[in-house]
């Protein structure tokens, strides 16, 4: 193993956090504290994967998203784009409504989904799967609503057929005030959930006499690895990351590999103005 990489005692234990799904090992070693992330203020021409500084009790520290640092999409432009796509969906119900409607009054064809499963949300829904079990929980209750709102094209359909435009007129409206408000309240509720309840963890760190924090998702265990399991990874693996990943561990119960973490590569103080961490002081009003 290269002598640029930090040894560590073979007893030590590492924490297991996680970011986007993929598991690190963190040198206890290392860490200082973990915390719930605290308000992060953004500092102007810094490095891409330097999201701010964060106060911890008095100490300004630099705050090194970890998924930027690995070449990801950040906890925040994911939970956008997340919102987006539900907001999308949202709007593409009130759109269905509308043109349900419109096929009424100006006597054409309804050619949109009739079938829950074969709209954009339905195939969305059928699909997805969330590990957090309060959205999991939450989104079982869009199945009503969403079918509520296509089984009513078919009835619309009958009752035109038998030349009941008014009592078509009845039913969209009364589904506008009923299956699709709950609908819509479903998905206002969801994105809130996925906007409030990502909250990750700071692992405060220190390297060469200096500390800083870095985002992870999820803080998971502390725990040893298997005993001789650390190597270092073969060239061309394709997860280095500018000198950040360097080598992996096994976890001793189920074997799994894990990404090793290098401290004193994560954070290049050059990309980071020095007056940054020296807030100014409080002025007497």
């Amino acid at each position: 193993m290269e002598s640029s990489l930090k040894q560590y005692p073979p007893e030590m234990a590492w924490a297991v956090v996680q970011a986007k799904n993929q598991s690190f090992a963190v040198a206890t070693q290392d860490l200082r504290e973990m915390v719930i992330m605290p308000e992060v203020a953004e500092v102007p021409n810094t490095g891409e994967y330097i999201r701010g500084v964060i106060n911890l009790r008095g100490r300004v520290l630099p705050l090194i998203d970890l998924r930027k640092r690995i070449g990801l999409i950040c906890v925040a432009e994911e939970n956008n784009a997340f919102c987006a796509m539900l907001e999308q969906r949202e709007q593409d119900h009130r759109n269905w409504l509308h043109k349900l409607e419109e096929s009424v009054t100006e006597g054409h064809e309804f050619t949109l989904a009739t079938d829950p499963h074969k709209c954009a949300f339905g195939k969305w829904y059928d699909a997805f799967r969330s590990d957090n079990p309060a959205i999991a929980m939450h989104l079982k209750k869009f199945d009503q609503p969403h079918k509520e709102i296509h089984s009513i094209a078919v009835e619309v359909q009958g009752l035109l057929a038998q030349g009941q435009k008014d009592r078509a007129r009845e039913l969209i409206e009364a589904t506008r005030s009923g299956s699709l408000a709950r609908l819509l309240q479903l998905f206002a509720d969801l994105r809130a959930m996925v906007r409030e309840g990502n909250r990750e963890i700071a692992l405060v760190m220190e390297a060469a006499g200096r500390n800083f924090a870095v985002s992870v998702d999820l803080a998971l265990s502390v725990e040893k690895l298997a005993a001789g399991s650390i190597e270092e990874l073969q060239s061309g693996a394709g997860v280095r990351h500018d000198g950040v990943v360097r080598r992996f561990g096994k976890r001793i119960k189920g074997g799994e590999v894990i990404l090793i973490l290098e401290t004193a590569h994560l954070m290049n103080w050059d990309e980071i103005a020095e007056d940054a961490l020296h807030p100014p002081a409080a002025t007497q009003s």
